[in-house]
């Protein structure tokens, strides 16, 4: 399963930077540092998860593979979230402008009222 989100958190990345190339250079530490230690310690995994009749350092080897997963699903997560900041903040903006106009246009309460004359 960590894998699998692992997986799924690093595709939503590319995707997000693909449908806005301007967050590249968001992604330096990423790519250089953190997706080849990544699959450093995935490809480590794989090849101790092989082993049929594993040590016990293998075993604690595996054990804080698995952790640092954890870890790092949660970072790249976070790095994600953080790609979407600025149109979360966009949208935001313009969804409290937007409201802002209407009330002082007093088209709030006429939109209300209309909504309110619907259900009856």
């Amino acid at each position: 399963n960590k894998m699998y989100d692992l997986e799924n958190v690093i595709r939503r990345i590319f995707q997000r930077v693909e449908q806005h190339p301007e967050l590249i250079d968001d992604l330096h530490r990423f790519m250089d540092y953190y997706l080849p230690t990544t699959l450093k310690l995935v490809e480590a995994y794989a090849e101790f998860d092989q082993i049929s009749a594993p040590g016990e350092e293998i075993l604690k080897a595996k054990a804080e593979i698995e952790n640092t997963l954890d870890t790092i699903n949660q970072a790249f997560s976070e790095l994600l979230n953080n790609l979407f900041q600025d149109t979360v903040f966009d949208v935001t903006t313009d969804a409290q402008v937007l409201k802002t106009m209407l009330a002082r246009e007093g088209l709030m309460q006429e939109m209300e009222f209309a909504t309110d004359k619907r259900k009856s």
